[in-house]
């Protein structure tokens, strides 16, 4: 039996910029749905029997109404019409620590096509047995131990008896299983040839609950979400597969190859890659008897419709005669475009320029306090969520 799985896919994450003032959706999100699109129609094309979404298909537990619509349309009900089954699996930003807590994940519970998986659980579909392990907090786990035992667990052991947990969970259910074994997760597998992304930034949290390679089962093919690039590795008892996002969410992700996997529960698989909006970094140094305008200009690369980070870096004075009018008509076949401006002088206080605008006040205060942080894209991802929220 043939499927798709795709994962990742962060429905409702909030760009700051390009922003359709009617919906409220930036165009840049528009980008990660239409390849998410793309995979459906994949789906029904090949006439596939089911369709996977392992984890954090959406941004976080609850979104905006109208990122539930756009799924709802383009995704679940012609999923439906052409007879495929959907699985959702929650992912750690669409799993509530809380079970009581709503989420947007479960708004397509109603469909008689759709499952949603908030627990570890089996599922057999022919002769072909799928183990499925959705993201769990460490302490959700304790708590379901301590229901069923009587027997207070000390919150200091609950990384580690989560950890054995799930591993006699998943050895237990893979001997249960005869014939064809498929593992669907959403967990960052300790491994020391995984490769968090093509660059520094890290979608993994420092003390993120990890799962370690001995506690996979004997299956045919492991396939997980949660880490942004694709690649496959191996462990004594499987093949793990991560598919990777559909699209690109973060500058740490500019070079990375997207898409989803088409997989023969035999444990055979292929990558399917997905059209993706070029990311452009450039960095340009000006020196002091050269025309700053003239030669930014010259180094600029053809830009329609894509992304670009510039950083200048020229010496104290020449900002003044850059001409950024030239500039700015150069760049305004980008898609979006954003520039750091660095001179070489003794450090300055304050901001380079005076502005009201509280994303790039934001901003401006992260690059001078934050620059050389290991996680300063994801504090000014936040940031412009919350931003964003409090602006509405």
């Amino acid at each position: 039996m043939k499927f798709i799985v795709t994962a990742d896919i962060h429905e409702g994450v909030n760009f700051p910029y390009k922003v359709d003032i009617a919906t409220g959706i930036s165009a840049r999100a528009l980008d990660i749905h239409r390849n998410f699109v793309r995979a459906c129609k994949y789906a029904i094309e090949k006439k596939t029997k089911l369709f996977v979404i392992a984890g954090d298909l959406f941004e976080r537990p609850n979104v905006a109404p109208i990122f539930r619509e756009l799924v709802r349309r383009d995704i679940i009900e012609p999923l439906g019409k052409a007879g495929i089954k959907v699985w959702i699996i929650a992912g750690n930003h669409d799993q509530p620590r809380n079970y009581e807590r709503s989420s947007s994940i479960e708004d397509f519970r109603g469909y008689p096509h759709v499952e949603v998986f908030r627990k570890p659980c089996i599922r057999k579909i022919g002769e072909d047995y799928f183990i499925i392990l959705p993201y769990l907090h460490p302490e959700q786990i304790v708590s379901w131990l301590e229901e069923k035992t009587g027997k207070e667990i000390p919150r200091e052991k609950a990384y580690e008896v989560a950890q054995q947990t799930l591993k006699n969970w998943l050895e237990r259910k893979a001997k249960e299983c005869e014939g064809n074994k498929i593992l669907l997760g959403h967990y960052y597998v300790q491994h020391h040839k995984l490769k968090l992304s093509e660059t520094s930034y890290s979608v993994v949290l420092p003390g993120e609950f990890k799962l370690e390679p001995y506690a996979l089962p004997k299956v045919n093919l492991a396939i997980f979400g949660h880490i942004h690039l694709h690649q496959s590795l191996r462990t004594s008892n499987a093949e793990i597969v991560y598919t990777g996002s559909v699209e690109r969410i973060d500058w740490g992700e500019f070079s990375d190859a997207k898409g989803f996997l088409e997989v023969d529960t035999s444990g055979e698989y292929k990558f399917i890659e997905l059209p993706c909006r070029e990311m452009v970094k450039l960095s340009i140094e000006v020196k002091e008897k050269e025309n700053p305008t003239a030669k930014i200009l010259s180094l600029l690369p053809d830009l329609k419709e894509k992304l670009l980070r510039l950083e200048i870096t020229l010496p104290e004075g020449k900002r003044k005669l850059v001409d950024e009018v030239e500039i700015a008509r150069k760049l305004s076949e980008a898609f979006y475009y954003e520039i750091r401006w660095n001179e070489t002088t003794e450090e300055k206080i304050g901001f380079a320029e005076y502005t009201m605008e509280p994303a790039e006040l934001f901003k401006s205060f992260i690059e001078l306090n934050y620059a050389e942080h290991e996680k300063k894209n994801e504090i000014l991802k936040h940031g412009f969520e919350i931003l964003n929220e409090v602006m509405r």
